[in-house]
Order: structure tokens, then sequence, then C-alpha cells
């Protein structure tokens, strides 16, 4: 076996144990029965994999692995870090497919038939926070469009960080309460008023942490620094559009790509958009901060 075989091959191995060890973690410690059952069979699925491996005495650093996988659950939920710890695991196996090893490749493909059974049971794992995901998603975009469009308009007109960051938080205030009144009712008119109000929690919540993120350079920049502000505000929105895309596509499999470039275009236009009638505003109608 080649060096570039055994170096895969190990890391192969690591998270293999890697899953085994979290499967077993959720399987005792999960609430919902319905998923601790999945998790009982995917560790056995695992079990199956670690003899195959032959990787039972490989035990570095996975304890510590461990742990910082369970924290990283605990932020974005075990479904997210399941579906994340099988990308890495298959990107493993297409790279030891390469293999010229005709024994190696006899136990890909075992492993390959495993996997596919592993995926079968993730996609029947039920986490309460992604039933919520669509009131976040209206949060987020809301505000993403929303206060990047209002900053970039209230940029010019008024020319003034300080006064900038102040309207845009009190206009991300606003906004946040009535999307998520408006998420209460709609959900609301559906007979479930448990329900209708986590949706308002998650989508008032995302709305304004998104609000505070798209202000605070405005917060922190000298006052004559309001277009140096805006501009790391753009960047701070194509971020958190990257992070959230590539989430949703990990835990929901909803594709990255389209998802990204969507909510970017729509974005930077309107932006763009209302920038210029900031400049229309100041120029023509001489409406400003001094005015």
């Amino acid at each position: 076996m080649s060096s570039r075989d055994e170096r895969h091959l190990k890391v192969l191995e690591k998270l293999v144990l890697l899953q085994s060890m979290l499967y077993q973690y959720w399987q005792e410690n999960l609430k919902v029965e319905h998923n601790r059952q999945i998790y009982a069979k995917l560790a056995g699925v695992e079990q199956q994999l670690i003899r195959l491996l032959q990787a039972e005495n490989v035990r570095t650093n996975i304890h510590r692995l461990l742990n910082g996988s369970v924290l990283f659950a605990r932020l974005l939920g075990f479904t997210f870090v399941t579906q994340w710890l099988m990308r890495k695991k298959e990107r493993q196996i297409n790279r030891l497919s390469t293999s010229s090893n005709t024994q190696l490749l006899d136990r890909i493909e075992k492993i390959r038939a495993l996997v596919i059974q592993e995926k079968e049971l993730i996609d029947q794992l039920k986490e309460s926070r992604l039933d919520f995901v669509g009131a976040i998603i209206l949060g987020m975009n809301d505000a993403l469009v929303e206060i990047t469009g209002s900053v970039a308009g209230f940029t010019l007109s008024m020319s003034n960080s300080f006064m900038i960051a102040i309207a845009g938080l009190i206009a991300g205030i606003a906004a946040s309460l009535s999307m998520a009144a408006s998420e209460f009712m709609a959900e609301r008119s559906e007979g479930n008023i448990k329900k209708a109000a986590t949706a308002a929690i998650y989508t008032g919540f995302s709305y304004i942490l998104t609000v505070i993120l798209l202000v605070l350079p405005f917060f922190l920049m000298p006052n004559n620094q309001y277009m140096l502000a805006l501009l790391v505000t753009v960047m701070i929105s194509v971020v958190i559009i990257f992070i959230f895309s590539y989430y949703m596509d990990v835990a929901k499999k909803i594709g990255f790509k389209q998802r990204f470039w969507e909510m970017v275009i729509i974005c930077l236009g309107v932006s763009a958009l209302t920038f210029f009638i900031g400049f229309v505003v100041k120029a023509y109608l001489g409406v400003g901060a001094g005015s």
C-alpha cells in the first residue's frame, strides 16, 4: 500500500471511530426516542466499518475530537455535525477509490455499501431547530436586504457613521418586531400557538442579530469613515450569506451555489440602488446630516 493510501486510510479510520463514539453519545443523551434509536442503528453500522478497517487501535486524539464535536453540535445541531462528518468520510473514501491496491479497493466497495445504509438512516433524523429553519431564513434574509439597503441609502444622505448606525439600528429593531409579529400571526392561523410563538422568536432573533452585525461597523468607526463602514457592512453581509448557505447545504441538503449567489445579487443590488437614491437625495434635494 502506498504512503498516500496509508495517510488517507488513517484519516478515514479516525473519522469512523469519532462517528462511532459520537453516535453512542447521542444514543445515550438525546431526549427524543426516535433519534436515539436512529443513532443506535448508526453506531451499529460504524462498528461494522471499524471491523472492516481494522481501526480498533486507532485512538489518537479521538476523545479531544469527540468533546469538540459535541460542543459544535450544541451550537449548530447534531444533524449538521452528522452530515458534515459524513461529507468528510465520503471525501476520504473517494480518494482511496483511486488506489491501485486491489485488496484496498475491495474493502472500499464494502465500505461504500455500509455508507449508503448510514446515509439512509441519517435522513430519518428529526431535529426541532431544523423545523423552524424557514423562520430563521425569513428573519435573516429580510434583515440582510432591508438593513444593508437602508444603511447604504443613509450613508450619503447622512454622511455620519454614528447617525447612520442609530438610524439603521432603530429601523432594524422596529422591523424585527414587525417580522416576529407577522410570523406569529401566520403560524397562529394554523391553530398551533406554541409553534407560532417559537417561530416568532426564531424570526425576530435572527433578524435582530443580523441587524446588530450589519450596523456594528458604523458604531466602531470614526464619524467621517462612513464609506469604509459601508464597505465592511457589505462584506459582513456576504460572509453571513456564505455561512448560512453552507449550513443549509450541509444540514438540509439545499444547494449552496444557487442560494448563495441569489442572495448576494439581491443584497448587493438593493444596496447599490438605495445608495444611488441617497446620492440623489443629497445632491439634488439638499437633504443631509447638516441640512
